[in-house]
């Protein structure tokens, strides 16, 4: 029998995050991520971030498609490659930033640092698949936030450190957003650069040049204003045309171009050992 891991066909998971454009969302949960300072300053002091961007961001990548993706074992084995990085990941903040003091002891395993990492990135799916890809009704929101729930338990999170409900979860979001438990380190603001400006052929620099502009246009205004990056009307009503052109393309595009060569022989072709 196929083992199809802790999803499946059925599940929601697959549905969305089957969609290979959601991954241009990446960058818009990382700056959200490295907006909490004790994030940024264990991704900058633990990670290879600032040496090496994009293998850093590819191997991140392929651990998050056999998680959602994988066999039982191949998700297990992949959570445990992430608890065991994580684990040497601890130290204390150097400065005062926003709400936290000179000296904050950080560690990766905080399930309150594991909760604003996993809700950005449940909070920018579920932003990017209506813009891209078309509705999800509140129980298919809800459906797909429960289920992110197994991922999230695997990577050390208990049900009790999770918001109950999606609606809750946005709440949460929202509430971090608009605190002061958000702030850009100069830490912040270089990791920052590497994921918006990585090393790239020159060839690359218009796909970049859009991959910037969506990722300021999907960031909260807090965040943007944060980081200095700068947005108006004109710029987002540009932004909601062009949505609106993808949008009414990528729904009728096959299977084959809208979902990655690596997912789809995750999807079929693991076995059960």
């Amino acid at each position: 029998m196929q083992d199809h891991g802790y999803f499946g066909a059925e599940s929601m998971t697959w549905q969305v995050a089957s969609e290979a454009i959601l991954n241009f969302g990446g960058a818009r949960a990382v700056l959200m991520q490295l907006a909490h300072p004790l994030v940024a300053m264990g991704v900058s002091a633990h990670s290879r971030y600032m040496s090496d961007p994009l293998g850093r961001a590819e191997s991140t990548f392929l651990l998050g498609q056999r998680l959602t993706f994988g066999s039982t074992k191949t998700a297990q084995q992949a959570a445990h490659t992430i608890n065991r990085l994580h684990k040497h990941v601890h130290g204390t903040l150097p400065f005062q930033a926003g709400a936290y003091s000179e000296g904050t002891a950080y560690r990766a395993r905080d399930p309150d640092l594991l909760l604003w990492v996993h809700a950005t990135l449940i909070d920018t799916i579920l932003i990017m698949y209506p813009m891209f890809i078309g509705p999800l009704s509140i129980e298919e929101q809800e459906r797909y936030y429960q289920e992110s729930k197994k991922i999230a338990h695997l990577l050390g999170l208990a049900e009790a450190d999770m918001p109950e409900t999606v609606g809750d979860l946005r709440r949460y979001v929202h509430e971090m957003v608009y605190s002061d438990r958000l702030a850009a380190t100069p830490e912040a603001r270089q990791l920052v650069q590497q994921v918006l400006f990585p090393p790239a052929p020159a060839i690359f620099r218009p796909l970049m040049h859009l991959h910037l502009q969506l990722t300021i246009a999907l960031l909260p205004q807090p965040v943007r204003e944060i980081y200095g990056l700068e947005w108006g009307p004109g710029r987002q009503k540009a932004f909601q045309f062009s949505m609106k052109g993808i949008r009414a393309i990528m729904p009728r595009l096959p299977a084959s171009l809208r979902i990655l060569p690596v997912t789809r022989r995750l999807m079929q072709g693991e076995r059960a050992a």
